[in-house]
């Protein structure tokens, strides 16, 4: 077993982690917004102006600020905002239950998404992991004339990095009136789309029937739920999803994050071409090296092939760079061998991404 990653500084391109400065490729702080100066005196002035939180659903001038700033990025009449991003799939899901009538699911979901399941009262089958032949198929077995599906799946896969092929899916969809995709895109909100809109927009679904719950707490540097959408939907979720009467937000500290991060990266577009770029560089470094990956904007890199990825990682951690490999069942879409997951981070120097490409080579 490795031994436990004790963090004494904020998350970072390079981090201080069991008393050494490392180059980190792990977690998903795609911007390294939980570490950002701004973000952080940001919480800091509202935890001093509001405290830790209002112990009630009771307003607070700092959630209707974050409202304004969520609206603006995601182009959205409304964007539910909740306490974990966890929880939002479930709230979304809970939400939209009075308009399908029976659940398609990616296998490989995140339990996010499958802990909702159970609540909906719903039929529910699943479909083989990224494969939209297969959606085809169970579409056609399973809805009746009348009846209408949703689909359920990540965006992003947390493990893998792979990218759902939604509009594959949308097309397998095409025949059954009413279809609504619902996906979870915690990993693709920021880091993915035009203007970081997340997986909807990169394939232009950014329509009505097509919905997308998220977190704050990844490419956003802060914490909560997120459902963009029109305030019809909100309507829905507020009336159907009891963990918005029954829950207290976010913390105002963690609204000012938010907030503080949202205007950060508006306002530095540099950060996300840099993630692009990064991502660009780590892909094609890698294949150089042999391995087979996916060309795609996604900064979550899985490396496989016939390495001793446990071995890798241990002689890359003596050179102070630190990297995560994942084993079979060890998450909800974990590959079955044992993979490498590199984070990519805007905030990676070019100089960092080489030095672990250039040890890789070295070592492996």
């Amino acid at each position: 077993m490795p031994a436990p990653t004790v963090m004494q500084s904020p998350l970072g391109a390079r981090m201080r982690i069991n008393g050494r400065d490392v180059d980190y490729f792990c977690g998903t702080s795609y911007f390294c917004l939980h570490g950002h100066p701004q973000v952080i005196e940001a919480a800091c002035a509202a935890t001093r102006q509001f405290g830790m939180g209002p112990g009630t659903l009771a307003q607070m001038q700092v959630y209707v600020d974050l409202q304004d700033e969520l609206r603006a990025w995601f182009g959205a009449e409304h964007v539910v905002s909740l306490i974990s991003g966890y929880s939002s799939p479930m709230a979304m899901l809970q939400g939209l239950r009075d308009d399908f009538d029976l659940i398609l699911i990616d296998a490989a979901t995140h339990y996010s998404a499958r802990d909702a399941i159970p609540t909906l009262d719903k039929p529910v089958h699943s479909f083989r992991h990224l494969d939209a032949g297969s959606l085809a198929e169970e579409l056609a077995r399973y809805v009746k004339p009348g009846k209408r599906p949703v689909i359920v799946t990540d965006g992003v896969f947390p493990s893998s990095g792979a990218l759902a092929p939604l509009a594959d899916y949308r097309q397998a969809m095409a025949p059954y009136d009413g279809a609504i995709l619902a996906i979870d895109d915690s990993h693709g909100v920021g880091a993915l789309g035009s203007s970081g809109r997340g997986a909807l927009q990169h394939f232009g679904l950014e329509a009505e029937g097509n919905y997308l719950a998220g977190t704050l707490s990844k490419a956003f540097g802060a914490l909560g739920g997120i459902i963009p959408g029109s305030r019809a939907l909100a309507d829905k979720i507020a009336a159907n999803a009891m963990i918005m009467r029954g829950a207290s937000p976010v913390p105002p500290a963690a609204a000012a994050a938010a907030i503080a991060s949202l205007r950060v990266l508006k306002e530095t577009p540099a950060m996300r071409a840099n993630l692009v770029r990064n991502v660009s560089h780590m892909r094609a470094g890698l294949r150089k090296l042999g391995f087979v990956l996916a060309d795609t904007p996604v900064p979550i890199v899985s490396v496989r092939g016939d390495v001793d990825f446990d071995g890798l990682r241990q002689r890359l951690d003596a050179r102070d760079i630190v990297v995560k490999v994942t084993k079979a069942s060890g998450y909800s879409d974990a590959p079955d061998v044992p993979t490498m997951r590199l984070a990519v981070f805007s905030e990676h120097s070019p100089e960092q991404i080489d030095r672990l490409l250039s040890s890789m080579a070295e070592l492996l």
